[in-house]
């Protein structure tokens, strides 16, 4: 048996490969008018999905192929794959762009219960985590245990079975 240990310095730290930056940051143009787009390295929607689940977010979804409105400033809508309703009644949204899925989202009616950067953190965090364990899962690896430091760091602990 080989035993390999994967840790992932606090996954924000190895996410930062899905995390958008600054510079990716932009108004869209052919969104609405309160509508903000922000580009991410986030390409399956599955695991996207998955992502959300794991940090407590339900979301509905189009099914595939098509798409869902996302409501927004003044009964302006934009439509997407992945929509999170809000409590105020303008949604968050993840659209597929046709090579990743952007956040779509008024940002002057965020209610989500921390601020978009670190939302975006631990949907980055959860998606590179989810990434690893499918990939490394396809590669004949098995998720031995799991452990969150008090500090986000997320080690895993995989085991490959060798058949000489």
């Amino acid at each position: 048996m080989k035993t390999v240990a994967a840790s992932l310095i606090a996954l924000a730290a190895s996410a930062n490969a899905f995390a958008p930056t600054k510079s990716e940051a932009r108004a869209a143009t052919s969104l609405n008018s309160h509508f903000t787009s922000v580009e991410t390295k986030l390409y399956n929607k599955q695991t996207l999905l998955k992502a959300l689940d794991d940090i407590g977010v339900t979301a509905k979804t189009a099914a595939e192929g098509e798409q869902i409105e996302a409501r927004g400033h003044k009964g302006d809508t934009v439509m997407a794959d992945i929509v999170i309703s809000q409590p105020n009644d303008y949604d968050v949204a993840f659209r597929h762009n046709g090579k990743t899925y952007e956040l779509v989202t008024d940002m002057q009616y965020w209610a989500q219960s921390m601020p978009v950067g670190a939302f975006m953190e631990k949907v980055n965090q959860r998606y590179a985590f989810n990434s690893i364990v499918d990939t490394a899962g396809n590669d004949g690896f098995n998720v031995e245990k799991v452990t969150t430091a008090v500090d986000g760091t997320v080690t895993l602990k995989m085991n490959r079975y060798a058949f000489n």
